[in-house]
């Protein structure tokens, strides 16, 4: 009864166990890294900065009205004589001013500069709101490169497992034949080795795993001890066309966009240099209050209140020829982001053709990896059972064991590597994040 009652406790706390790790799916990992990561929250403070300067207001579209108020009181020692003969001498002689008013400046006109900067502020907008669409898929593919590399460990994780019960197997063989006399001690004391050699394998790549996980925990911005489990495979898309790659790079490729959005901003750049060679005209009005009251003057009281408007023109004349140089400059800004723009092109087409050539090679390579590993899996069964019987040595059941091992090593490496190269291929060509 009371082995019932362990049993059934032990059942219990391996249940608690199990259900105590998440199990989260790549779509789950990028939910929570759309909602938590940090640099994702950071661009897009940046994009909400970008679109509060966006405003006719900061492109100096709209007038300014400001209030002015101000009182002063005086005590001075006042002398006056004046060409009359009359005379003031009051060595004490007090005076108020009270002054008041409110204005308001507009600038009607300065060659169109503040629509070109409005206009420019939008297009740092624009180009605020794709460098966040860029953070964003730039850590989407972060964190399915983080996920599959979890799968891809704990694929090689169960390896060393099955590795280390193979060694068991071998061992436990090793020394039964040594027992009974069919067998040498140096055989056994071999097994030994490599079976303790095997089970320190398989806590490297333990820990390996562990960190992994912490990695991911980290880019999606949670507690990085969070424990949880992935799926046991890795998806492959098969389906990638260099042709219809090239045309997506070329019409979605966010990188390509943004400097193309640079350029047209340097271009602005070149407007607003010739606007600034206009002349510039401003309308003021206002409603002004005065107010003195003096002993120090003949005058002992002035008052004054009313409107005001009028135009101002402003036009520089000559201004050391530094508004030429700087639409020149300008000029050659413009080019070289024309030019940026085309080199960006060049290499971002350079790259897809690369990552599409190592894609297509590790497909290749999948289906090589997999008929040796089946022919491997063979092997080692037929090794197995010969070793059983005496008809092969350890040291060649060691070896089919060593090739099992990398046969699936590189099957479980090939299917990772394709899956980041096409995790590649979607970045580059802007469908990684719809």
């Amino acid at each position: 009864m009371k082995k019932i009652a362990a049993s059934g406790l032990c059942l219990f706390i391996l249940i608690g166990a199990v259900r105590s790790q998440e199990m989260m799916t790549l779509d789950q990992a990028v939910s929570i890294g759309l909602t938590n990561n940090y640099g994702i929250l950071m661009s897009r403070i940046a994009v909400r900065t970008a679109k509060n300067n966006a405003s006719p207001g900061n492109a100096g579209m709209l007038p300014s009205v400001g209030v002015n108020a101000g009182y002063t009181k005086g005590l001075n020692d006042a002398r006056v004589k004046v060409a009359t003969g009359s005379e003031l001498d009051n060595p004490r002689a007090e005076s108020d001013l009270l002054t008041g008013g409110i204005g308001l400046n507009w600038t009607v006109f300065d060659g169109l500069n503040m629509f070109i900067t409005y206009d420019k502020l939008k297009k740092i907008e624009q180009a605020s709101e794709l460098g966040g669409k860029i953070a964003i898929e730039n850590t989407v593919a972060e964190i399915v490169a983080g996920y599959y590399d979890i799968v891809h460990l704990g694929t090689i994780r169960e390896m060393f497992e099955e590795q280390v019960a193979i060694s068991k197997f071998r061992c436990d063989q090793a020394k039964m034949r040594f027992e009974t006399g069919a067998g040498s001690e140096m055989e056994y004391l071999k097994s030994r080795v490599e079976l303790n050699a095997d089970i320190a394998n398989l806590s490297t790549r333990k820990t390996l795993l562990e960190n992994s996980k912490t990695t991911l925990n980290d880019l999606l911005s949670r507690e990085v001890t969070t424990d949880f489990t992935v799926t046991d495979s890795i998806p492959v898309d098969t389906s990638l066309n260099y042709d219809t790659l090239l045309l997506s790079l070329m019409s979605a490729n966010r990188n390509l966009h943004l400097a193309d959005k640079t350029r047209q901003i340097a271009e602005l750049d070149v407007k607003t240099t010739q606007a600034c060679q206009w002349p510039t005209l401003t309308y003021f009005a206002g409603f002004n209050y005065y107010r003195n009251e003096t002993e120090a003057n003949f005058i002992q009281y002035n008052r004054y209140f009313g409107p005001t408007t009028g135009l101002t023109l402003n036009m520089k004349i000559f201004d050391g020829l530094n508004q030429k140089r700087k639409y020149k400059n300008a000029v050659l800004s413009l080019e070289s982001h024309d030019l940026a723009v085309k080199q960006l092109e060049s290499e971002l087409q350079a790259h897809l053709s690369r990552i599409y050539n190592e894609y297509r090679d590790q497909q290749e390579m999948i289906g090589f990896e997999r008929e040796n590993l089946e022919l491997a899996v063979r092997n080692m069964e037929l090794a197995k059972q010969s070793y059983q019987v005496g008809a092969i040595s350890s040291l060649e059941l060691r070896e089919m064991q060593e090739d099992l091992l990398m046969a699936r090593t590189r099957l479980a490496t090939a299917q990772f590597n394709v899956k980041l190269t096409e995790t590649e291929l979607l970045l580059l060509t802007g469908q990684l994040v719809r």
